[in-house]
C-alpha cells in the first residue's frame, strides 16, 4: 500500500514523464511543417505550466518556487534527453512540494555520500541516476540548472577519506587492550598426575618444583593428593594448616601456604580428612574460588594430583593446558596411564602431555613402555603425548625420602637427580599460561 505522499510523487512524476514525451513529439511535428518552434513552443508550455501549477498550488509554499521549477522543467525537455530528464523531473516535483533534495539533505546534514548506482523511489519503481555530473548532450541555453549539480556533486569528494581517520585508534586501542592482558597474565599452571598409585608422582612433582624454585622463579606446589598427601614429608615440612583447612574457610589461602628450601611455597594436602576424599561439588567451588587469588602471586604453580580420576583431578585437567603423565613401565601402571590420558583429551582437547616413564631398570624397558603406550594411544585414540623422559630406578630416592629431603638436593650427582633435572628442563613448563585464570576454567568445569 501506497501513502499519500507516495502516491503524490508517482502521479507527478508520470505526469511529468509523459509531458515531456508530449513536447518531445510536438517539437518534431513542428519542424516537419517548417513552423518557428519558439512561437508555438511557448503557448504550449505556458499551458502545460498552467496545469502543473494549478496541481501544486495546495502543496507549495509560494507561487515564485512553482514557476522557478517550471521553468526548469521546460529548460531541462528542452536540453536534457534520457535519464537526466527523469531526474531533473523529480527533483522538480521535490521542489513543487517543498521537499529537500538529496544533495540539499547532505549538505544540511554535513555528511556526503557517493550516489549509488540504482535506486528505487517510494513506489517501488528502479531509477538509474545520472552516471557522471554534466549531462549527456549539455543544454546550450539553461546554465542555472548546471552550475548547482557541479557544486553540489563537488562536496562529495572528502567523503572518502573520513573513514579511515578513526582507523588508528581503533589499533591502538587494541594494541593497548593486549598490553593489558600481558601485563595482568596469572601464573603457569602445570598437572601432575598418574592413572595408578605407587609410580612415584609426587617424587617428580616435587623434586621438578623444587629445581624450577631454585631457578628463581616465584613456584607454589599444591598437593592435591585426596586424604593422602605426603609432599611435606618429602620437603621435610610440617604445615600447620592444609587444603581442608582452606575448604572449610578456616584460614585464607594465603594463611595457609608454608616456605621450603629455595623459596619454594607448598601448599600442603590434607592427612585422612573425609570432606577431601569425596568432595562435593559446592566444595570444591568454594576452595577453587579461595584459590583463584594465587595465581597473580606465583610464576608457576605445580599441582600433584592424586592418583586416578577423581572429580577435583577431572576439574583441573579440564582446565590445565598443560600435564606431566607419570608412569612406570609395568603393564597395569601403562593401562591406568592410558585411561587417565583418554580422559584428559576428552575434556581438554587441546591440553598438551608429556610423558615420563619412572623407576624403569634400564633404558630398554623404559622404551619398550614407552613403544607399547604410543602405540595403543594412535591406534585407539589417532594421537599420542610427547616423551619428555625416562628416570631410572635409583636407590638414592628412597634414601632421599628417609631424610626427609629431596634428591635433587641430597643427591644431585645421581642418575635419578639428574634425569628429573631433564624432566624440569621440557619447553613446555614454560609456556604453560592460558588466557583464561586457571581457576576460572576450573570452576567452570564443575557445572
Amino acid at each position: 500500500m501506497l501513502n499519500r505522499f507516495q502516491f503524490s510523487r508517482l502521479l507527478a512524476f508520470r505526469r511529468g514523464k509523459r509531458r515531456s514525451g508530449a513536447a518531445d513529439e510536438a517539437r518534431k511535428t513542428d519542424a516537419v511543417n517548417g513552423a518557428e518552434a519558439p512561437t508555438q513552443e511557448a503557448p504550449r508550455a505556458d499551458r502545460e505550466g498552467a496545469r502543473g501549477r494549478a496541481e501544486g498550488a495546495g502543496r507549495a509554499s509560494n507561487g515564485a518556487a512553482t514557476n522557478g521549477a517550471e521553468r526548469s522543467r521546460v529548460e531541462i525537455s528542452e536540453g536534457w534527453s534520457g535519464d537526466d530528464r527523469i531526474e531533473g523531473l523529480l527533483r522538480r516535483h521535490q521542489e513543487q512540494r517543498g521537499l529537500s533534495t538529496p544533495e540539499t539533505m547532505a549538505s544540511h546534514a554535513g555528511v556526503a555520500s557517493e550516489p549509488a548506482d540504482s535506486a528505487e523511489d517510494a513506489a517501488g519503481t528502479k531509477v538509474e541516476p545520472a552516471k557522471s555530473v554534466e549531462p549527456a548532450e549539455p543544454p546550450a541555453a539553461p546554465a542555472t540548472e548546471g552550475a548547482p549539480r557541479t557544486r553540489t556533486i563537488g562536496a562529495l569528494d572528502p567523503a572518502p577519506t573520513a573513514a579511515p581517520a578513526a582507523a588508528p585508534a581503533a589499533g591502538s586501542k587494541r594494541v593497548r587492550l593486549v598490553e593489558s592482558i600481558e601485563a595482568t597474565s596469572t601464573a603457569r599452571v602445570v598437572c601432575i598426575a598418574s592413572g595408578k598409585g605407587g609410580t612415584g608422582k609426587s617424587v617428580i612433582a616435587s623434586n621438578l618444583a623444587l629445581l624450577r624454585a631454585r631457578q628463581g622463579e616465584r613456584v607454589l606446589l599444591i598437593d592435591f593428593d585426596a586424604g593422602l598427601a605426603n609432599a611435606h614429608l618429602l620437603l621435610g615440612l610440617a604445615p600447620p594448616h592444609d587444603v581442608g583447612h582452606v575448604m572449610e574457610g578456616t584460614v585464607s589461602a594465603r594463611e595457609a601456604l608454608i616456605e621450603g628450601p629455595h623459596g619454594l611455597k607448598l601448599l600442603a594436602g590434607g592427612v585422612g580428612r573425609q570432606s577431601l576424599i569425596d568432595p562435593t561439588r559446592r566444595e570444591l567451588d568454594r576452595l577453587f574460588k579461595a584459590l583463584r587469588p594465587l595465581e597473580d602471586e606465583f610464576d608457576l604453580i605445580v599441582i600433584d594430583h592424586g592418583a586416578g580420576l577423581s572429580y577435583s583431578t577431572v576439574a583441573h585437567l579440564a582446565a590445565s593446558s598443560t600435564l606431566v603423565l607419570v608412569t612406570n613401565h609395568e603393564v597395569t601402571a601403562l593401562s591406568d596411564g592410558y585411561a587417565l590420558y583418554k580422559r584428559a583429551k576428552l575434556v581438554n582437547p587441546e591440553i598438551r602431555v608429556g610423558l615420563v616413564v619412572n623407576r624403569a631398570p634400564d633404558e630398554r624397558l623404559a622404551m619398550d613402555a614407552w613403544n607399547r603406550f604410543r602405540g595403543a594411544s594412535h591406534k585407539f585414540l589417532g594421537h599420542a603425548p610427547e616423551l619428555i623422559g625416562w628416570v631410572p630406578a635409583d636407590p638414592v630416592i628412597s634414601q632421599a625420602v628417609q631424610l626427609r629431603k629431596p634428591a635433587v638436593l641430597s643427591f644431585p650427582e645421581s642418575a635419578a637427580a639428574r634425569a628429573i633435572t631433564k624432566v624440569a628442563a621440557w619447553g613446555p613448563l614454560d609456556h604453560a599460561r592460558t588466557p583464561t585464570p586457571f581457576y576460572v576454567k576450573a570452576r567452570r568445569a564443575l557445572r
